[in-house]
């Protein structure tokens, strides 16, 4: 895996962007994982911050990836269009669940009863969510032209996603229960509830279980890859910008 192991590594030697990655969270979330606000409070900071985290992470660098033409260098190289997506998308959301990691042990360990299957929940929602936040940044950074409009694009569609998940108001009926029962995002609102102590509403559609979140991922993911060769072009410098 070239591609992946190049990301981990040149994120692993830059050594203070790394420390800021992992010391941003601590200092804006660690006050709110300490504080006495209503749990669906903190379930809300934490899952938007989670989310953007990813979305951002990902948009950002590649859109200057993209300008300054090491994009289109990496892809000339021959390798596979659907290669340099997974492997990019499993190398970022893998990088953002360790530098979380530090803010969520915060979380966990101020919140009171949480048992062992309340964790597990939260930390395979996390990833779950970060890889499906990677996939969108990837998408966000070739439908865009400038650092700007990629971070505009990445808050509106990541707020968009994380309301229909739920995040901000319980579904209850209707069209948005179905939404939000089938959106990636949906675990880790879960995890977050289920760490804090506090019900994430109504049981989904599909019981309550990964099914509908999973199969969703998945063709998200799988599109991505299956429609790299074409959406990929605009990742080609300097025409393709």
């Amino acid at each position: 895996m070239t591609i992946a192991r190049l990301a981990w590594r040149s994120a692993v030697r830059r050594r203070r962007l790394l420390a800021w990655n992992v010391g941003v969270p601590l200092i804006l979330l660690g006050p709110a994982a300490l504080s006495p606000a209503a749990a669906p409070h903190r379930v809300a900071v934490f899952g938007v911050f989670f989310v953007f985290f990813g979305t951002f992470g990902a948009a950002i660098p590649t859109v200057g990836d993209a300008l300054d033409g090491w994009l289109d260098t990496v892809l000339r190289t021959g390798v596979r269009r659907w290669r340099w997506v997974s492997e990019t998308v499993l190398a970022g959301a893998g990088l953002d669940a360790l530098q979380l990691g530090p803010v969520s042990l915060v979380l966990v360990f101020s919140s009171t009863g949480v048992r062992p299957g309340d964790v597990w929940l939260l930390v395979w929602g996390l990833v779950l969510a970060l890889l499906v936040a990677n996939v969108a940044g990837l998408v966000i950074a070739a439908a865009v032209r400038s650092l700007a409009e990629a971070a505009l694009a990445s808050a509106a569609v990541a707020l968009l996603l994380l309301h229909y998940a739920g995040f901000f108001r319980t579904p209850t009926t209707g069209w948005t229960r179905i939404l939000a029962a089938a959106s990636p995002y949906r675990p880790l609102r879960e995890g977050l509830a289920a760490v804090q102590g506090w019900g994430a509403g109504p049981p989904a559609p599909d019981g309550g279980g990964w099914i509908a979140p999973l199969a969703v991922a998945a063709v998200l993911l799988a599109a991505a890859g299956v429609a790299a060769g074409r959406w990929t072009r605009r990742f080609e410098w300097p025409g393709g910008r």
